[in-house]
Formats: structure tokens, sequence, C-alpha cells
């Protein structure tokens, strides 16, 4: 009984927010200090000297095409949700998420902020919700798809269990929820379960229960968000594929179809700041299958970081000159 109430008060310690990114921020510094003395700094200079600047030019075009896309998806699935929103506005919420994401684990930072910009201008907080969670299921699951047709390419069950078994379930938890949320008996069930309870009704549970109910079933439209985000993935895969050339590495296009699903999953856990130690790793991993060394593998993965980084301070300019005008509003 102590014992327990002991790894309680650890565990309720160890959840503080200040001590939570004190305990990320370790995360990422010991990584990065142990990739880098493993990687020896002067060859990832070396490596940095090699970029190509046309190179990093068509990756911020395709990343600015990627944010321009995820925004028509989104606007098609609030529109599916009854709510009406300028392309413009979700642009700047996106950008501005992006921005977000580089103070908080994983991409919790932008989605919150997508979530509060979007609920307090729609005035619908759980279908904005709802429209950002299904946004991201298509996401990865279009993503693990992709991963999933590259192991089927490189047809080595042997040795690619361990994968078929990562993305082959994440693709069915992901394909499956989505199939369970369309049934309409499903729904009707979860709605009478949580009315049961006697805080579901000051909590909005029932309302909350109804939004999260996937409600793209028009054979078109559901074909046209698909294709949205199997183009989203590729267009992010092949931004990869452009800092590996800027930089001379021999990694193609086939290998990253399987390692950038891997790399969202891995970076997807908040145990660092940004994924920052996390993203350097997976690289290093994969570094010998792409015949390249543990050095240029670091490189690499934070030429991505810094590029990511460099993109998604479009966000922070655009924050800042928001700032006014939700001050006034506020007023």
């Amino acid at each position: 009984m102590e014992s327990s109430s002991s790894l309680a008060r650890l565990w309720k310690f160890l959840t503080k927010p200040a001590v939570s990114l004190a305990l990320r921020v370790t995360v990422s510094v010991l990584l990065l200090a142990y990739l880098i003395r493993l990687s020896a700094f002067n060859e990832i200079a070396r490596a940095f000297s090699r970029i190509d600047p046309l190179y990093l030019l068509g990756f911020f075009a395709l990343y600015f095409a990627s944010v321009f896309l995820t925004a028509v998806r989104w606007r098609i699935l609030l529109r599916t949700w009854d709510i009406d929103a300028r392309l413009g506005t979700l642009l700047r919420y996106i950008l501005t998420g992006l921005f977000m994401n580089n103070f908080l684990p994983g991409s919790l930072g932008g989605d919150a902020y997508r979530l509060y910009s979007g609920g307090r201008d729609a005035g619908k907080l759980d279908a904005v919700a709802a429209t950002i969670f299904y946004e991201r299921v298509l996401s990865y699951a279009s993503l693990v798809t992709l991963g999933l047709v590259a192991l089927s390419i490189r047809a080595d069950p042997a040795s690619d269990l361990t994968f078929w078994l990562l993305l082959g379930g994440v693709f069915l938890a992901l394909t499956g929820l989505t199939a369970v949320s369309t049934l309409p008996a499903f729904g009707r069930w979860a709605e009478n379960f949580v009315s049961r309870f006697p805080f579901a009704e000051r909590l909005r549970l029932k309302d909350w229960v109804h939004s999260f109910r996937f409600k793209v079933r028009h054979p078109a439209l559901l074909a046209g968000v698909f294709l949205l985000s199997f183009l989203i993935q590729f267009i992010d895969i092949y931004a990869f594929r452009l800092v590996a050339a800027a930089i001379q590495l021999p990694v193609r296009f086939g290998d990253l179809l399987l390692f950038v699903p891997l790399l969202y999953l891995a970076i997807l856990l908040p145990l660092s700041v940004n994924g920052i130690g996390i993203r350097e790793s997976v690289f290093v991993i994969f570094a010998a299958s792409w015949g390249i060394t543990s050095a240029d593998a670091v490189a690499f993965s934070l030429t991505v970081f810094a590029l990511n980084l460099a993109g998604s301070l479009v966000g922070g300019v655009i924050y800042w000159f928001d700032r006014p005008a939700k001050t006034q509003n506020s007023g």
C-alpha cells in the first residue's frame, strides 16, 4: 500500500508541467550530445558545407504547398461538420500552429492552438476538435499505407517483420476506428452510454460523442479527402528527398517511403521537445541501410529540423501581428 502511494506521488511529481518539460529538454540534450559525439562534429560540419541552396528553395516550395493542401483538407472537413471557414484564416491557424509545435511535445501545441482559435471563431469547440482529430487519423493512415506499400516492394518479410507489425497495427487501429465511428448503431450506443452518468450533461458529453462520429460518408467527398491526404504525405516525403539531394546523400525516395512513417510515429511520442534527439536517433538507425555514415545521418536530420523550423517562423510572424487584433477583441 505504501509502495503504491509512493509511486502515485512520484507520478504526480513527474507529470507537473515544469518537471515534464525539464525531463524532455534533458532527453533531447543528452541524445543530441551523444549523437554529435558519435558522429564527430567536424564530419557533420563538412556535410553542411555541401548543401546546394537550390534544393532548399525547392524544399520551402513543397513545405508551403503541403500547408496549403492541409488547409484545404481541413476546410472540407469543417464544412462536413457544418462549419464554414475562410481558407486564408485556416492557413493562418495552421502556420501559427506549426510555430507553436517548436515549444511543446509532438504536435500538441499546434493542434491545441488550432482547436482554441477554430473553436472560438465557430463557437463549436466539439465539432472543431473532431475535424482536427480525423485530420490526424487521415494523415497517419495515409502515411502508414505508404510505408506498407514500401514494405511490399522490398519483399523482405524476415528482416521487416517488426516494421510490418508496427505499421500494420497502426493501420488496422486507425481504419478500424474510422469504420466503427461511421456506424449509426455504435454512435447511438455511445451517446446513450455517456448519458447515464450524472456529470455527462454538465460536460456536454453527448454532444461531444455526437460530434466525433465520422461524417464524411459521401463516396466522392471521402475519395477526395483521402487523395488530398496521400498527396500531402507524398509532398512531405519528397521534401526529405530534396534535403538528401542538397547534402548529396544517396538516399532514395523508395527508402523514405518506409522511413518517414516510422520517423513520424517516433516523434509523436512526447519524450522530448519537438522530437529533438528522438528524430536524430531514428536517422542514425537507418544510416547503414542507406549506405551513409552516422555523421551524414545526423546532418540530414538537423538540416530537416532547421528547415522546418525556418518555415514555421512564418507562423511566428503571423501570431505576432495577430496579437493586437486579439487584444482588441478581448477588450
